[in-house]
C-alpha cells in the first residue's frame, strides 16, 4: 500500500482535530505507520499518542484495530472521534453478545474506520472466527506497558497479542503492522513491548519525559494536612490529590472542605452517575481539587492543571510519573508533589503484597470459593458463581484484597471466566428450542403472560439457546411495557417451568468455572512469584526516589533511560530544602559518623542507625554532606553513594587521628 503523501496527513489534521501542526515527534510515527512498518512510540501523557493511529486511519482506510485496556478510555475516543467524523466503535461488556457479533459484521464491511477493543476480546470466538475476513490495516496497542510484567499495570492478556496478530493480514495479504505506544515504560519495558509484540525492525521514539515546566518536590513533613492545605493556598488553579484508598479520598476532602477549599473525593465505589457529575464539576472549574484514587484522570484532558499531590505513595514510579503528568499540560509552570514520612510505607507495601498474592494464597482463595459454593471436586456448577471476598477471605486466611487479585489470576490462568458487574442484564439459559417456546406461547390462556414469552424470544440471543448468554432487561421492558419487578417475575415464573434458568442482576463478583473443580488450579507458580517479586522491587523504586538525594528531575530521567542535567535547580532537592541550616557540635558528631560509615561502605539503612534520629533529620544530614562536596552520588537509581576526594583527605585525617 503506497503512503498517501505528507500534506494530505496536515491537511486531515486540520480538518478533523483543527491543529495547525504536529508535536515533536508525531510525524516520524505517522510517517513510519503510512509506510506499513512496525513502531513503538512511548510519549508523555498529554502528548498525542492517540492521533498516531488515529490519523493513518482517516488516511489510509480499512480497519484500525485498537487494543485498550479500559473500558472509559475507549468510550471517550469512540466519542471524540464521532464528533470529528470519524466512524468507531468499541466492544464492550456492557454489550450483549447479539450487539458484539453485529459490531463485528459491521466492521467486516468496512462501517468503521477504528474498532477498540479490550486484549481478551481478540481470544473470543466471535473473533477468532472472523479474523482473517476482517479489513486490518494496522493493529494499534494502546497502554502497551501493560504487556510486560516489569510494566507498572501487567495484564496477561497483552501477552496473547502476539497470537491475534498472526491471524490478522492487510487487504494486500501482507502482515499487519502493528503500532505500540505507551505514556511510561522504561528501557527493560521497551523491549520486552517488542519482544511480546513480535515487532519486525521497528521504529521506537521515546519522547518528552523531560517536562522542564513542572516542579518536583517530595515534602518530608510529619504534619500532612497543614502542608496540603499550605499548598493548595498558596498554588492557585485546578489540582489533583491523589490518596492511597477510598476512604483516604472521602477524608482528605473533608479535610479540604474545612479550610474552605473546593474540593470532592472521586473514587470507584461512588456510583457512575456520581463520578460523572464531580468530574463535570472539576473540569468545569466547579469545584478546585479533585481527591482521587488512581482510578480517575486516564483519557481526561485538563491542560491547566496547576498542581498533582500524592498524599500516598504510588505503586510505581511508571504510575507515579503518568499521574503527575497531567499537571501542567499547557506548557506553564506547575507543581508535582509527594508528602512522605517514613509511616507511608507500609500501606502500599501490604498492597502491594496483597495484591500479587503468591501460589499458596490463589489455591486457597480457589478452595475456599468452590467450597462455600458447595462444589465437590470433579463437578462442574451449572451457572455462574457468586463470590464473596470477605467470606473467602475469612476460610482462606487471607484479605479481602488478596481475593480479588486471586481472581485475576484464576480467570488470567483460564480456570475461571469473571462476569462483569451488570445491573441492567439477567444471565439466561433455555431448556427448550425457538419452536417449543412458541408452542407453549400459543397454548398459554394467559394473552399477557403469551406475549411476554413472544417478546423475550424475539430478544433472547442464539447463543441462550445452549449456553448462559445477557439479556439486556431495559429494552425488554421497553417491548413487554413491563417494570423491572414484573419483568423479573416473570422470568422467575419460566424458570419454575424448567422452560430455562436465570440468574437475575448482580452487583458482585461472579464467575464461570470453565471445567471441573478440582484439587488444585493449574497456576503457573513461577510466574506469580516472579510478578510479586516485581511488585516489590517497584515500590523500591518509588521509596528511593522519595529518599533520593539528588535532582528530581535527573532521577526521573534516568529512571526512564533518558540523559538529564545533574540539577534543575527548582526541585526541593536542588533548593536545599532539607538541608541542615546549622551544623551544631553534635551534628558534626554525626557528620563524622556518616562519612566512615558511607566510606566502609554500610547500606544507607545502616546509617546512624542506633542514634533514633527522625528520617528527615538524617536525610538532612546526608543532603549537607552532598552539597558540601564530601559525598557524592555514584548511581541514584540504586541509591549508592561514596565519597568525594575532599570526603576522603577528612577521613584519612580521622583515621590517623583515630577518630
Amino acid at each position: 500500500m503506497t503512503p498517501p503523501p505528507f500534506d494530505a496527513a496536515l491537511a486531515a489534521l486540520q480538518r478533523h482535530w483543527g491543529y495547525a501542526g504536529f508535536r515533536e515527534g508525531q510525524r516520524d510515527v505517522i510517517e513510519a505507520t503510512l509506510a506499513g512498518r512496525d513502531a513503538l512510540a512511548v510519549f508523555p501523557t498529554g502528548g498525542g499518542k492517540s492521533l498516531l493511529y488515529q490519523l493513518p486511519a482517516v488516511l489510509q482506510g480499512g480497519l484500525t484495530l485498537v487494543v485498550s485496556p479500559l473500558v472509559a478510555l475507549m468510550h471517550d475516543q469512540v466519542e471524540q472521534l464521532a464528533a470529528r467524523n470519524v466512524p468507531a466503535a468499541a466492544l464492550t461488556a456492557a454489550l450483549s453478545r447479539r450487539e458484539i457479533d453485529q459490531r463485528w459484521t459491521d466492521a467486516e464491511f468496512g462501517r468503521y474506520r477504528l474498532l477498540y477493543v479490550t486484549p481478551e476480546r481478540l481470544q473470543s470466538e466471535l473473533f477468532l472466527a472472523r479474523a482473517e475476513r476482517l479489513p486490518v490495516v494496522r493493529l494499534a496497542v494502546d497502554e502497551a506497558h501493560c504487556i510486560s510484567e516489569w510494566g507498572h499495570d501487567f495484564r496477561p492478556a497483552y501477552r496473547r497479542l502476539a497470537e491475534a496478530r498472526a491471524l490478522l493480514r492487510t487487504p494486500d495479504g501482507d502482515p499487519v503492522p502493528v503500532l505500540a505506544v505507551t505514556a511510561t515504560a522504561t528501557p527493560e519495558v521497551r523491549r520486552d513491548i517488542v519482544e511480546q509484540l513480535a515487532l519486525e525492525d521497528p521504529l521506537v521514539l521515546v519522547k518528552g519525559f523531560d517536562r522542564p515546566n513542572l516542579v518536583w518536590s517530595v515534602l518530608r513533613d510529619e504534619d500532612k494536612t497543614d502542608k496540603l492545605v499550605e499548598i493548595a493556598a498558596v498554588v492557585g488553579g485546578s489540582g489533583i490529590v491523589y490518596a492511597g484508598t477510598r476512604n483516604g479520598t472521602e477524608t482528605w476532602a473533608r479535610v479540604l472542605q474545612r479550610e474552605g477549599i473546593a474540593a470532592e473525593a472521586y473514587h470507584a465505589g461512588l456510583d457512575a452517575a456520581t463520578r460523572a457529575a464531580v468530574q463535570r464539576r472539576w473540569l468545569g472549574g466547579t469545584t478546585r481539587l479533585i481527591v482521587a484514587t488512581s482510578a480517575f484522570g486516564m483519557g481526561i484532558d485538563k491542560p491547566d492543571v496547576r498542581v498533582v499531590i500524592h498524599v500516598a505513595l504510588p505503586p510505581t514510579l511508571e504510575a507515579y510519573y503518568q499521574e503527575a503528568g497531567r499537571a501542567g499540560r499547557d506548557g506553564r509552570k506547575a507543581w508535582a508533589v509527594v508528602l512522605f514520612n517514613e509511616g507511608d510505607v507500609d500501606l502500599p507495601r501490604v498492597l502491594a503484597e496483597e495484591g500479587h498474592p503468591d501460589a499458596k494464597t490463589v489455591q486457597a482463595v480457589y478452595a475456599a470459593a468452590a467450597s462455600l459454593a458447595q462444589i465437590p471436586i470433579g463437578s462442574r456448577p451449572d451457572g455462574p458463581v457468586p463470590l464473596d471476598p470477605e467470606a473467602i477471605a475469612r476460610v482462606a486466611g487471607t484479605s479481602p484484597l488478596a481475593v480479588r487479585a486471586a481472581v485475576e489470576r484464576l480467570v488470567g490462568a483460564g480456570v475461571w471466566q469473571d462476569l462483569p458487574s451488570r445491573p441492567d442484564h439477567a444471565l439466561v439459559r433455555v431448556h427448550q428450542s425457538p419452536e417449543a417456546l412458541l408452542r407453549y406461547a400459543d397454548g398459554l390462556g394467559n394473552r399477557a403472560l403469551a406475549g411476554f414469552v413472544r417478546a423475550l424470544l424475539r430478544l433472547l440471543p442464539p447463543e441462550a439457546f445452549g449456553g448462559w448468554a445477557d439479556l439486556g432487561l431495559p429494552l425488554l421492558e421497553r417491548r413487554t411495557g413491563l417494570g423491572r419487578e414484573r419483568l423479573l417475575k416473570g422470568l422467575a415464573y419460566l424458570a419454575e417451568r424448567d422452560l430455562l434458568a436465570v440468574h437475575p442482576p448482580a452487583e458482585g463478583l461472579r464467575v464461570v468455572f470453565l471445567g471441573p473443580r478440582t484439587e488444585k488450579a493449574a497456576l503457573d507458580a513461577a510466574a506469580l512469584a516472579r510478578q510479586r517479586r516485581h511488585a516489590a522491587e517497584r515500590l523500591d523504586d518509588v521509596l528511593r526516589y522519595a529518599r533520593a538525594l539528588t535532582c528530581r528531575r535527573q532521577y526521573l530521567l534516568r529512571y526512564f533511560g533518558e540523559d538529564s542535567p545533574s540539577r534543575c535547580g527548582r526541585c526541593d532537592v536542588c533548593l536545599g530544602r532539607h538541608r541542615a541550616e546549622v551544623v551544631t557540635p553534635a551534628d558534626e558528631a554525626r557528620l563524622r559518623r556518616l562519612l566512615a560509615q558511607i566510606d566502609a561502605g554500610e547500606p544507607r539503612s545502616a546509617w546512624l542507625a542506633d542514634e533514633g534520629l527522625a528520617a528527615y533529620r538524617l536525610a538532612g544530614l546526608v543532603d549537607w554532606l552532598v552539597h558540601e562536596g564530601f559525598v557524592e552520588v555514584e548511581d541514584p537509581l540504586a541509591d549508592v553513594v561514596a565519597l568525594t576526594p575532599k570526603g576522603r583527605r577528612i577521613r584519612r585525617m580521622e583515621v590517623r587521628e583515630g577518630l
